[in-house]
């Protein structure tokens, strides 16, 4: 009764504060909106990267009296590789070779002599490539002139085993598929936005924040001088603390679930297709939250210096996993991993792409760890502390 009577005083103390109110709920939502607006074209999977035509130098047999293969010829010049590839047929090796050097060219092909007659007598097809200076190029023309030897060596294959006549079925099957198609992995054909990320990063930032409430409260009392009076009457320090916790978290989560609704109304952010595990982690970051707020309260001796830890807490924190702004991916994983929101937002991205629960679960694993942690740590500081 006492812990209830505790936490419904904390819920209209909070509430009455118009303070609290545009802070924690009207702040949030004119950021995401600014953020998402003016960082559109920076933050974002966004439409699949468009791949530059790249020189290639062929070689036509090593070097010796040009003999043409036929058949690399017309893979060239067929419509859907000549977007990606323009062939430039040079005299020799060197040539090709100082042409990459300079740039001149992005990939070069060696054509052994009489290419396509070895392939017409039963002769594994195989071509040497020397790579040019930039890697997309590289990547780009390597996939194609790859399709086209595996396309030959698999016809080749069902030759030998099955006779001339298998080809006349096999054609059909390998033509069904583009040799080059352009699209994102791994996101079950979804991209979020810029909106959807600050979202996300912001709705974590500003759970962070909420510990500051949590702060106030705790510090509230003896500044006001009614804990020694509170204390006085047949209320235990636990039901009291108890009490404004659940205050403090249920009122969170109203401020959590008001961010996702008027974003989602006002913003079309779409936050996936799993609202219940979202609920989860909101829930753990909510509990995170709480328990740092609790240890910097515990070791503080003033409200000024709890408020300062959990400010600066949330500000690194916020920034080491790149909810701030871009920052390089080796950054991210290896200096953020150490952030409660790397964990947070890198889950909310993940269901907001519909990412399978198996790629969520290390993210789960991890915040409940996390806050098993904080738990353990506040429990065993308040019983050495107490709430005074």
């Amino acid at each position: 009764m006492n812990i209830w009577t505790i936490m419904t005083n904390e819920l209209r103390r909070l509430l009455r504060s118009r303070t609290w109110l545009l802070n924690m709920i009207l702040l949030p939502i004119v950021l995401i909106f600014l953020l998402g607006a003016s960082l559109s074209g920076v933050i974002g999977a966004g439409s699949p990267e468009t791949v530059n035509p790249v020189k290639v130098a062929i070689v036509n047999a090593a070097g010796q009296a040009p003999a043409h293969s036929a058949m690399l010829e017309a893979f060239v010049k067929s419509d859907e590789v000549k977007s990606f590839i323009i062939p430039v047929e040079v005299q020799d090796r060197g040539e090709a070779e100082s042409g990459l050097r300079t740039g001149k060219y992005g990939y070069a092909v060696i054509v052994p002599q009489e290419f396509d007659r070895d392939i017409q007598s039963g002769v594994h097809a195989e071509l040497e490539f020397i790579l040019g200076k930039n890697h997309s190029d590289n990547t780009a023309a390597g996939a194609m002139f790859d399709n086209f030897l595996s396309e030959i060596n698999y016809k080749q294959a069902a030759a030998l085993t099955l006779g001339p006549e298998a080809l006349a079925s096999v054609r059909p099957v390998l033509t069904e598929q583009p040799a080059v198609q352009l699209g994102n992995l791994n996101n079950g054909g979804k991209d979020y936005t810029a909106s959807q990320f600050y979202a996300a990063s912001m709705l974590l930032m500003f759970l962070l924040y909420s510990g500051l409430t949590v702060t106030g409260s705790l510090f509230s009392e003896r500044e006001n001088h009614t804990l020694f009076r509170i204390s006085s009457m047949p209320v235990k320090g636990s039901e009291l603390f108890i009490g404004k916790m659940l205050g403090v978290g249920l009122l969170t989560g109203v401020q959590c679930a008001a961010i996702i609704i008027f974003t989602d109304v006002l913003f079309g952010v779409y936050w996936g297709n799993r609202p219940w595990l979202l609920m989860l982690f909101c829930l753990l970051m909510i509990i995170a939250s709480m328990m740092l707020s609790i240890l910097a309260c515990m070791f503080s001796q003033t409200s000024a210096t709890a408020t300062s830890i959990v400010n600066v807490l949330t500000v690194a924190m916020t920034f080491m996993s790149g909810g701030m702004l871009p920052l390089p991916d080796s950054w991210v994983n290896s200096v953020g991993a150490f952030t409660i929101n790397h964990w947070e937002l890198q889950a909310i991205i993940k269901m907001m792409l519909h990412s399978g629960f198996e790629q969520i679960l290390p993210n789960l694993l991890v915040m409940s760890a996390i806050c098993i942690v904080l738990i353990s740590g506040v429990v065993f500081t308040y019983r050495k502390v107490g709430y005074r």
